[in-house]
């Protein structure tokens, strides 16, 4: 048998620090609570018990059931497509295409 990951639906923010001013809520809130630190052009994140790791530029940075998780950019969009952009999905496999799999159907 085989089995397909449902979709999940996460925030993400692309960082680059001249666009912090259009940051979304949760990053602004992490930000005044000390879990994320800028520096110059550079990110550190609180992970785990506050390991800090440096994000760069243009990577992303998800809010998922309250944790901040980072992704570099050629992950982030190998794993990810922004809601409503289903033209970067092709059908799976066993020949259903993505809408009767986001909505349950096969063919």
């Amino acid at each position: 048998m085989k089995y397909q990951k449902k979709p999940v639906t996460i925030e993400a923010f692309q960082w680059f620090p001249e666009e912090t001013d259009n940051a979304p809520d949760w990053f602004k809130k992490e930000v005044n609570n000390g879990n994320l630190v800028a520096r110059g052009t550079r990110l550190s994140v609180c992970i785990e018990d506050c390991f800090y790791v440096v994000i760069r530029p243009g990577d992303y940075i998800t809010y998922e059931n309250r944790k901040i998780y980072y992704y570099k950019r050629s992950s982030f969009e190998i794993n990810y497509v922004k809601v409503n952009d289903t033209d970067r999905i092709s059908p799976d496999d066993i020949g259903n295409d993505i809408h009767e799999f986001l909505h349950g159907g096969d063919k």
